[in-house]
């Protein structure tokens, strides 16, 4: 019997494109077929678009999806083809989505030519919970996200504090370390005078007489011996300010470890938020397919999607009762000036979140000064981070924002996280 093809399972085309299509093969998809959405249209908009060339009969981007999955899933087809079975197939079903392999088998199910409707629509509201899971699970990671850079935050102000404790010691004990030497210098220059007093003395007892020239010597023994207790106190005083030196500087190296492994942390930190934005993405595409359907009047407004998930709000559709919040950045411009190269992609992305377009300027690096001039006459409002840009680009800035007008956020890292903080500050119409 000959498997089912996208046509045949038009009323599933929505959850096989989301669930078997990464977004980056989705778009490439899209440009095989001619390009027919643009290349800053939403992950949703070319979803949409394969979605409605599924349903069309012997379409060529139909076939051409169609020979797509084929490929990409033939392991999973063949074991799947082998089977006629009900119960086998469903036993078959349970064993890879329990395993977390889900795409394969979920095509190998849909294009299944003996699978009974019944089972095809239990695999199908599987797939679909599972998209409100995933969400749930993204809202989770994000609260442990921010629960950490709180304590990150907290950490890093107690080790400030914690400098700033050992660097006012630091600076007691070199007072001290140097009074005490100045303290041995003079007490070694009353030893060498005395040493020369008691050779002056030693002539002069050759000359006076015997009985006046011992008690003046006796005296002055008297003040040696003081002398070098004296200096003896001073040099074991000296050898104690030494060795808490030596602890201080151990101290100090011990703190640059620590702070070390919080930079250790922000970076994966970074990493998991990458991830979380990734997953988030995903779950969106997933959810906005399945309600494209529903009448308006069903669409729930008082809980925002894009909130409840997690996501930027403003990223769960047309619909989405934020997009209020995020009318200061529709369909604006904001030029990222600095930061690194590597998160200019994620940088981009947050932004379409945001509902804006984000333009990107190395600071100098490689593009030349008279293109950040260019760029500043084409946005709406600059982001600007403090940590990851020259001098000379945020003087510029900031002397063009002041003289255009322009909203200007000097964001205090080059982080994703940061970013979102600007762009809700300019949404909001806060910045300077």
């Amino acid at each position: 019997m000959q498997r089912k093809t996208l046509y045949d399972n038009a009323d599933y085309a929505c959850p096989i494109v989301g669930t078997c299509l990464t977004v980056a093969e989705l778009r490439r998809i899209c440009r095989k077929c001619g390009d027919p959405v643009s290349e800053d249209a939403s992950d949703y908009d070319a979803h949409v678009f394969l979605v409605g060339q599924a349903k069309v009969p012997g379409g060529g981007p139909a076939k051409y999806l169609q020979r797509f999955l084929d490929k990409k899933f033939r392991k999973e087809l063949r074991a799947f083809l082998r089977v006629d079975d009900p119960a086998e197939l469903r036993r078959m079903w349970r064993e890879r989505a329990d395993a977390g392999d889900v795409p394969g088998p979920f095509w190998a199910m849909m294009s299944h030519p003996t699978a009974p409707d019944a089972l095809l629509r239990d695999i199908y509201g599987e797939v679909h919970m599972l998209s409100h899971r995933v969400g749930a699970a993204n809202r989770a990671d994000l609260a442990r996200l921010t629960r950490l850079e709180e304590k990150l935050a907290e950490a890093e102000a107690a080790l400030e504090e914690s400098k700033a404790v050992l660097r006012q010691a630091v600076a007691v004990w070199k007072s001290r370390c140097r009074e005490a030497m100045e303290a041995l210098s003079v007490e070694r220059n009353k030893r060498q005078a005395a040493e020369r007093e008691r050779i002056s003395l030693r002539e002069a007892i050759e000359n006076s007489a015997v009985a006046a020239v011992s008690r003046e010597r006796d005296y002055l023994r008297a003040q040696l011996v003081d002398a070098v207790a004296r200096l003896e106190a001073t040099e074991a005083e000296a050898g104690r300010q030494a060795l808490a030196l030596e602890r201080a500087h151990a101290e100090t190296a011990s703190l640059r470890r620590d702070l070390a492994d919080r930079e250790g942390e922000v970076e994966a930190l970074e990493a998991s938020l990458f991830t979380a934005l990734g997953d988030a993405a995903a779950a969106h595409a997933a959810h906005a397919a399945h309600h494209a359907d529903a009448p308006e009047s069903l669409v729930d407004h008082a809980g925002c999607a894009c909130r409840e998930r997690g996501l930027p709000e403003g990223s769960c559709g047309e619909a989405c009762a934020c997009r209020a919040a995020q009318a200061g950045l529709a369909g604006k411009r904001v030029l990222y000036v600095g930061g690194r190269c590597s998160l200019v992609s994620h940088y981009k992305l947050l932004a379409a979140k945001f509902g804006c377009e984000l333009v990107h300027h190395d600071g100098g690096r490689e593009q030349s000064a008279h293109r950040l001039w260019e760029l500043l006459g084409a946005a709406d409002a600059v982001v600007c981070p403090v940590d990851c840009v020259s001098h000379e680009a945020c003087a510029l800035v900031k002397q063009a924002c002041k003289g255009c007008l322009k909203p200007l956020v000097l964001a205090r890292s080059s982080g994703l996280s940061s970013l979102a903080r600007s762009l809700t500050e300019l949404g909001s119409g806060h910045a300077h």
